[in-house]
């Protein structure tokens, strides 16, 4: 928006009457006031509209009986959950500027997209015309596609794309060249930050910019950026570094950014003056990263994703009428843009109930000094979370984030610097950190359970079925790891006792048959059978922790007591000889799964449900964390039979998983392809997942699934 700003400015300083400016949070307040009543061009952003603009709409009226165009820049990105929220934010906008007379044209601009014309008829429920003659300024681009070197072949495992291109990037800041770095998340914006700036001479060149900072920090970046002053922005991927820097001569992708629609985005951040530009891409061994770097083509010969958005998602409608009505009454019988009053009926006896709303004669109207807008973040479904240090504001988190990042005793990493968390309040929705000095991170560990609400949609396919409906997903972190920086060494893990997240949202999952199993099993490769130790089981426990004298024999604790076969159960064709004495050992659970971890017997269900889950963004437009996966050997979805669920990520859904049902065998073909073009012995990052140190992958297992599952 200061790019744009300032370039009017230039442009137009011949005609002084007109005025414009800047309207977000860090607007002077004298300004805000001018350009209340006399802007007559305004940029801001939706999250402004829907905090600041909308909610005090009277102190907006001279601008907003004027207001003639809208102009959305960059409309791609208003997919998912944030589109889905936009477009209900337009649904106010109109609402409100036609009770101030007006009724403004909209005007879009997009990057590349397989469905522009459709996402923006879907944002402001009207016909649009598309104009797709691309008149932008385009100089020659190197793209190049970098797969970290195998450093163990026999398990398939690449060196860390994180290392690589840390290693790139260092190069780079040393011939001058200005670069931006994407990263798939927050946690590695501070990793890759902490690794670069660990040179002293290079830590002047760099900054780190991802959601979370507070906006003084956002903007100090942007403005280094802009004026050459650094050298290198490490951001994620997810596009929140929303400016536009003409001299850019690189960028760097840490990973596949997950769609076509992204990865060029991105790497079209360089270039932009018609100058010769770089885009190293350099691969993850997850599956979409490999799949890339097999067919580089998809990316360069195909067309953009689609974007998905649901305005009418339950969750988010919800919270947007609640908006709306703290803006003006709502009258029995008014729509709510293209929703008749019927339609969103029920939502308003739902927040009258919960008392957040009252029906008051003939309207619903919002409760007396109450800002609803405040508790409802655009970007996800939830709400932000304060994190605090000494009582000052260090820096946000959303709710969806707040257990998995700043749980009790997690490190917090904020642009190089280490905090631990000491408290988590959910109810203040506060974080309280407490700066410390390590030399590890942390990763939580979660455990997901799925039931089903309602079965939307059935339908019997070779080898099983598939299934589209709500579903109920729990979730608890039960603790935490402990890495070491770079080289991600497990230090060890910590228990945790949280409540659990409960959300309704939908899913799409496939249930084999039992003859499919039966089938599977008869080739000798259905391994996801629990272990049948035998009637002697019990006996043999208590010998072995009578042996041990009552202790873990790797932390000499006491108390709950598993027993762990050294060598896995499953390598034996005798359970007595598995059994052996020498074979057992008496472990406290946490040393247990510690064990597990390194001899892990994968199954190949679960092989299968981690290929299609890395695999299904490529059929809809969304992040990797956008989706959520699940498998279960008996599962209550499909009346006990195995089951691979891929839901949305996201209270009420948001059409993800729908798609996904209607793309049911274009998924598991492309499965087939990536397990049959990978070159790994047993499974790998690349295809079916990691394998265990000493443990078992399950790609054989995985393509006997998916064969049974697409014959003829």
């Amino acid at each position: 928006m200061q790019t744009l700003c300032k370039e009017l400015n230039r442009q137009n300083s011949a005609i002084p009457a007109i005025i414009n400016g800047i309207y977000d949070g860090d607007t002077a307040t004298d300004l805000r006031g001018k350009l209340r009543k006399q802007a007559n061009i305004l940029f801001t952003n939706p999250d402004m509209l829907h905090l600041g603009i909308l909610p005090n709409h009277t102190l907006w009226s001279a601008f907003f009986s004027r207001l003639a165009y809208v102009i959305i820049d960059e409309v791609h990105i208003y997919r998912g959950v944030f589109g889905s929220h936009t477009a209900n934010v337009i649904r106010r906008l109109k609402r409100i500027t036609a009770v101030y007379g007006q009724k403004p044209q909209f005007i879009f601009t997009s990057a590349t997209l397989a469905n522009a014309r459709e996402l923006a008829e879907t944002l402001i429920e009207e016909p649009v015309v598309l104009i797709d003659k691309d008149g932008s300024p385009k100089g020659e681009r190197h793209f190049y596609i970098c797969n970290p070197p195998v450093i163990e072949p026999a398990l398939g495992i690449r060196r860390s794309a994180t290392q690589e291109i840390s290693s790139i990037a260092k190069g780079l800041l040393q011939t001058n060249l200005q670069a931006l770095l994407f990263t798939g998340s927050r946690r590695s914006v501070e990793l890759i930050f902490r690794y670069l700036t660990s040179d002293q001479k290079l830590a002047d060149k760099i900054r780190s910019y991802r959601s979370g900072y507070l906006a003084e920090e956002r903007r100090k970046v942007e403005n280094d950026l802009r004026t050459g002053k650094i050298g290198l922005v490490i951001s994620t991927n997810a596009l929140e570094l929303g400016i536009d820097i003409g001299g850019l001569d690189a960028i760097l992708l840490n990973g596949y950014p997950g769609t076509i629609c992204a990865t060029r985005q991105e790497a079209g951040r360089a270039g932009r003056k018609g100058n010769l530009s770089l885009c190293i891409l350099e691969a993850s061994g997850n599956p979409l990263d490999q799949y890339i770097c097999q067919h580089p083509e998809y990316i360069f010969e195909n067309n953009p994703e689609q974007a998905l958005i649901d305005p009418d998602n339950s969750e988010i409608l919800r919270l947007q009428l609640l908006c709306a009505i703290s803006e003006m009454a709502l009258k029995d019988g008014e729509n709510f843009g293209a929703l008749s009053f019927a339609e969103i009926q029920g939502h308003l006896f739902a927040l009258e109930d919960e008392g957040l709303i009252k029906h008051i004669g003939n309207r619903y109207i919002g409760l007396s000094g109450k800002y609803p807008a405040g508790d409802v973040s655009l970007r996800n479904a939830g709400n932000q979370f304060q994190i605090l240090a000494d009582d000052e504001l260090v820096g946000w988190v959303d709710s969806g984030s707040v257990k998995w990042m700043t749980h009790p005793n997690a490190i917090y990493l904020h642009q190089g610097e280490t905090w631990v968390v000491k408290e988590l309040n959910t109810e203040q929705k506060k974080v309280i950190l407490e700066p410390v000095q390590v030399n590890y991170y942390t990763q939580a560990t979660q455990f997901t359970e799925i039931a089903l609400n309602k079965l939307l949609r059935l339908e019997n396919v070779t080898g099983g079925r598939k299934h589209f409906g709500e579903v109920t997903v729990t979730k608890t972190i039960t603790g935490f790891k402990r890495l070491r920086f770079w080289t991600m060494e497990v230090l060890d893990q910590e228990e945790l006792d949280l409540p659990p997240e409960i959300m309704q949202t939908r899913a799409y999952w496939i249930s084999l048959s039992e003859e499919t199993v039966e089938r599977i099993r008869e080739q000798g490769l259905w391994n996801n059978d629990k272990n049948d130790y035998g009637n002697k089981w019990e006996e043999i426990c208590e010998k072995i922790c009578r042996r041990d004298n009552y202790h873990c024999r790797n932390c000499g604790a006491t108390g709950d007591l598993e027993v762990h076969h050294i060598i896995p159960f499953r390598r034996f064709e005798d359970p007595d000889e598995a059994n052996e004495p020498d074979n057992l050992v008496a472990l406290c659970p946490r040393c247990h799964r510690l064990a597990e971890t390194r001899v892990h017997i994968q199954s190949g269900l679960s092989a299968l449900a981690y290929l299609l889950g890395n695999l299904a963004p490529f059929f809809v437009m969304c992040a990797p964390q956008d989706l959520g996966v699940h498998s279960e050997d008996k599962s209550p979805l499909a009346l006990g039979n195995p089951v691979i669920v891929i839901y949305d990520n996201f209270p009420g859904g948001i059409g993800l998983s729908r798609k996904l049902y209607e793309l049911h065998n274009q998924l598991l073909y492309a499965g087939i392809d990536r397990i049959q073009g990978c070159a790994c012995e047993n499974g790998c990052p690349a295809c079916v997942g990691p394998v265990a140190e000493n443990g078992i992958g399950a790609k054989e297992e995985a393509l006997a699934i998916l064969k049974e599952l697409i014959k003829k």
